[in-house]
């Protein structure tokens, strides 16, 4: 008789023990009682003991005759359990189809030993094309099983367009399969049957055997990182896979992010966009202003101009404002902050026909508060405005030509496409970040930032980078970005990160790494953000200071502490009791991990 460790999926870190007549290879599916019902696990390990304790209970059923998985993917899945803290359990149910842990049946195959990698190949090129056709030569030359995957779906299907007729006989394109068809191929790839598949997120971790080549394109893409726990970065995992696989790793994009610049050639970093960028000193230049609840939001005359001829050519425009509403947020003069939902904790914004605030992600609506929720202050602000009130601006501009408001709650932008046939004489579109999105169809001649400053205003370390790479991205994007003008109003155009865009993202990140490398932000020094029940929190920054960990509780939140380091090893230790599974009921914490 053997002690098996089982990983089963759950909020814990714990590996429970079972008996069973004999060892078991690890990665192998179980069922096991737990409880009053039954669940499927992985098997970790075996335990060698000379007595049995009687209190053990026994494994139901072994599924598997072999393990399922490739032991490069198996591989994958431990390290990201542990690296994340979310243990066995939870990260393959993260990374793996729900179908594959309600114990269906597999067949026992084989699987191809994994190779030997070469070092990471950069492809950085603005041009979607050329960066395409790099890809495709890769994906010729390649001699084993392929992964390409993109962090939009209409990205990959244009990839799989340009790829020869022969070619496409060999693989698949994931985002055309339904999900009882993903299954399908799915089980195909793990044997053998797939050379390779292209496709977003929901592809990056097919079983597919002999793995030798792993492609990320626009691996700095905000898309590429989960929005819910657990948090991570697809581009890291992939890169983990890669490296237990032994295959190659091709990274690409626009422009690289934060910790693969200070790996990659800065051959093309100085190629800027001085000759296509408008900015626009709204201190200083003659605009038409609309109002929110206390503030204004100019529209710069230059930007009119510019759109006007875009207009009378019958070709396209883009104006993006990251705010939905009548004025957007609500926010403290004292304190800065936003007003939040009370039921959800979500941002309250302005809506100027009601006169009342809606929270956005649960819909709530409140009237607009006397004080500030978070310190009392007497003076509340209302943001400027917001896409409601820009597009009944833009259409007293535009009178006689096509203005379009994309920004629906639920609802989805349709493609590039129909928008073409629907408005054969061109137009102004009007959305936030989302339609940039539209240029891979449309190709727009002008991209105005109507507030360029609030995309870097959001507080997280990274904001100056997430808004010179949706700017950068603006600029580039579609077949035909050359010609294309960037208008960027702005109360300060002389702030380094928007003079950037002129000479290049290499200019870019070596101001912004400084700075980060000054303050001991990532990539430099990870930073972790553990979300804990209130009542524990206090035990464990007691836990944290004994250590000598540096951290900081949130001023915020309650229930949320900061670290700062590289001492996973010794953190798991400290933060092992707290994921037992006896804490299920009393709340498990949660660890969200900032590594670029």
């Amino acid at each position: 008789m053997e002690i098996i460790s089982v990983a089963v999926p759950g909020p814990w870190w714990t590996e429970l023990s079972y008996r069973h007549t004999s060892t078991l290879p690890y990665g192998t599916r179980v069922r096991v009682p737990l409880g009053s019902s039954f669940r499927i696990g992985l098997t970790v390990r075996a335990v060698s003991v000379t007595k049995v304790p009687e209190e053990l209970k026994e494994i139901s059923e072994v599924i598997d005759k072999t393990p399922p998985l490739p032991d490069e993917l198996w591989r994958t899945i431990g390290w990201f359990g542990k690296t994340w803290f979310i243990g066995a359990g939870m990260a393959a149910k993260t990374l793996l189809p729900a179908r594959f842990l309600s114990g269906e049946p597999l067949e026992e195959i084989a699987y191809k030993p994994a190779g030997r990698s070469s070092p990471v190949k950069y492809v950085f090129q603005p041009r979607d094309t050329r960066r395409m056709e790099a890809y495709c030569d890769i994906l010729k030359e390649s001699k084993g099983s392929a992964l390409v995957v993109f962090p939009e779906v209409a990205a990959a299907k244009k990839f799989w367009e340009i790829l020869p007729d022969p070619l496409k006989q060999e693989g698949v394109l994931w985002p055309d399969l339904t999900k009882t068809r993903q299954w399908d191929f799915w089980d195909r790839s793990r044997k053998g049957g797939i050379r390779f598949a292209v496709g977003c997120q929901t592809a990056s971790f097919i079983p597919i055997s002999g793995l030798s080549t792993i492609i990320v394109d626009e691996e700095n893409s905000g898309a590429w990182r989960t929005l819910k726990h657990p948090e991570f970065h697809y581009r890291t995992i992939l890169a983990a896979r890669a490296g237990f696989a032994g295959a190659d790793l091709v990274l690409g994009g626009r422009m690289p992010s934060a910790k693969v610049f200070l790996q990659v050639s800065k051959e093309h970093s100085r190629n800027g966009l001085r000759d296509r960028l408008i900015f626009v000193d709204m201190k200083d230049s003659s605009s038409y202003d609309f109002d929110g609840i206390k503030d204004t939001l100019p529209i710069s005359r230059p930007l009119i101009r510019e759109t006007k001829e875009v207009l009378k050519k019958e070709k396209w425009a883009f104006w993006i404002l990251d705010r939905k509403g009548y004025a957007g947020e609500i926010f403290c003069e004292d304190c800065g902050s936003p007003v939040r939902c009370n039921k959800c904790g979500g941002v309250m914004r302005w809506e100027g026909r009601s006169g009342s605030l809606k929270c956005l992600d649960c819909g709530k609506r409140d009237p607009v508060p006397e004080k500030c929720p978070s310190c009392g202050g007497p003076f509340l602000e209302g943001q400027r405005p917001g896409l409601e009130a820009l597009k009944e601006r833009a259409v007293n501009f535009f009178r006689d030509r096509n203005v379009i408001l994309f920004h629906e709650e639920g609802s989805k932008i349709p493609s590039g496409e129909t928008i073409l046939k629907k408005y054969p004489g061109g137009g102004l579109i009007l959305g936030t970040r989302k339609i940039i999105s539209l240029a891979d169809d449309i190709s727009p001649d002008i991209i105005g930032w109507i507030d360029a400053d609030a995309e870097a205003r959001v507080q997280e370390y990274d904001a100056k980078a997430r808004a010179f790479s949706l700017m950068w991205e603006s600029a580039w994007r579609g077949k035909d970005p050359d010609g294309r003008k960037i208008v960027i109003q702005s109360r300060r155009p002389d702030k380094t990160w928007q003079q950037a865009l002129g000479i290049g993202w290499g200019h870019f990140w070596e101001r912004e790494l400084k700075e980060r490398r000054e303050w001991e932000l990532p990539p430099y020094m990870p930073m972790l953000k553990i979300d804990i029940a209130a009542f524990k929190r206090n035990e464990l920054a007691e836990d944290l200071e004994r250590a000598g960990f540096e951290f900081w509780e949130s001023e915020d939140r309650s229930d949320q502490i900061w670290i700062r380091t590289k001492k996973f090893d010794a953190l798991s230790k400290i933060l092992a009791p707290y994921f037992e599974i006896k804490n299920t009921r009393s709340g498990i914490p949660k660890v969200s991990i900032k590594l670029d």
